[in-house]
């Protein structure tokens, strides 16, 4: 009898009543959606989009990818961004595009399950994997393929935001937790290999839903799932020594969808347009505001040029520095987003985002 694990195909040996993995001189399966036999051949479907034939005896292998034989292919909806060193790379299930900004090319790069969240660190990209596949690393100098370099206990199965808290060297995951209710905080330090994960650095009820970093704390957004209890709660959180250094209630009726940080200004929004900024040095909430005109629901900040940009399911829009109040950069964008919007910038001060299923790049300069 043959199965689908979380690392591919294993065989149950009624006769000895074991189980074994089998070996096959094949690609990586990935997230299998069916097995089935034909002719003594055991038949995968994977999530990578090819069917493969596997012959358990011999240990060898057929591969028929769909797109090659006539099914018919359309661009996914994207998931999480991330842009620069020259690409912008783009989220989705069982791939991620490689999208070159010198010469247009687009490569797809595969890795199991969804690709949440994503940023660049010293070139390389570090990705946020649904469903418990952890943080994975590509690196377009060294890398063919994308590879997993950080394991989480599965019930912290879902990657909401992935920043980098530059000051410690650090990759930062929020989590939610689908079974268990609450979330965590994954880390993982790229030159140590090091990885850690702090459960519930809100509550047991609020997952992480966003992350900002700055001076070496880690400021994490809650969001509450159920009906009751609390929600976007703020925790300013040291990310090397796992300790909360203090937190406040931003009081807003729904939880956190994004966070930025910009000089002493924290800034946040909430799941039904709500804006709020924290003064970190005073500890203090400062402003509140009703942005539904151009915010309601899952949206993501980006600090940029000293600038704090947001998108959200419609619009591209920016904060003033001073006042914060919000000017819209670009209407109507209508992102095909599968989990939320999400936003991004490079070293030379573009923005990118998604206008229906095509990938853009925002050119701003406020004041001009």
């Amino acid at each position: 009898m043959y199965f689908a694990g979380e690392d591919g195909i294993h065989g149950y040996d009624k006769r000895t009543d074991t189980i074994a993995p089998v070996e096959f001189d094949g690609p990586d399966l990935g997230e299998i959606w069916g097995v089935d036999s034909r002719d003594g051949k055991i038949v995968v479907t994977s999530a990578f989009g090819f069917v493969a034939e596997i012959a358990p005896g011999a240990g060898t292998s057929a591969v028929t990818e769909l797109g090659e034989a006539g099914a018919p292919e359309t661009p996914q909806t994207a998931m999480g961004l991330a842009a620069g060193d020259g690409y912008v790379y783009v989220g989705g299930t069982g791939t991620l595009a490689r999208h070159s900004l010198r010469s247009g090319e687009v490569v797809n790069l595969r890795a199991p399950g969804e690709a949440k969240d994503m940023v660049i660190h010293d070139g390389a990209l570090y990705t946020g994997q649904y469903n418990s596949q952890g943080i994975w690393r590509y690196d377009p100098h060294h890398d063919r393929q994308m590879r997993q370099v950080a394991d989480f206990p599965h019930e912290q199965n879902r990657p909401l935001d992935v920043t980098v808290d530059r000051a410690n060297g650090l990759v930062l995951a929020g989590v939610q937790s689908d079974t268990e209710g609450g979330g965590s905080l994954w880390t993982y330090h790229p030159r140590t290999g090091r990885s850690r994960c702090f459960v519930d650095p809100v509550d047991a009820m609020q997952c992480v839903r966003g992350i900002a970093s700055q001076d070496g704390v880690a400021y994490l957004g809650g969001d509450n799932t159920l009906a009751t209890g609390p929600r976007s709660t703020v925790v300013a959180f040291d990310p090397v020594r796992g300790k909360e250094l203090w937190r406040i209630d931003p009081q807003q009726t729904a939880g956190t969808a994004a966070l930025a940080v910009r000089g002493r200004h924290l800034h946040g929004l909430s799941r039904k347009g709500g804006l709020f900024v924290i003064d970190l040095r005073r500890r203090t909430l400062v402003h509140r505001a009703d942005i539904r005109e151009v915010c309601n629901g899952f949206a993501a900040l980006v600090t940029n040029r000293g600038v704090v940009y947001g998108v959200s399911d419609t619009t591209v829009f920016r904060f003033d520095p001073r006042t914060f109040a919000v000017s819209t950069v670009v209407p109507a964008v209508n992102g095909s987003w599968y989990s939320g919007s999400h936003l991004t910038n490079d070293e030379a001060g573009h923005l990118y985002t998604m206008r229906g299923r095509n990938l853009i790049r925002v050119t701003d300069r406020p004041g001009r």
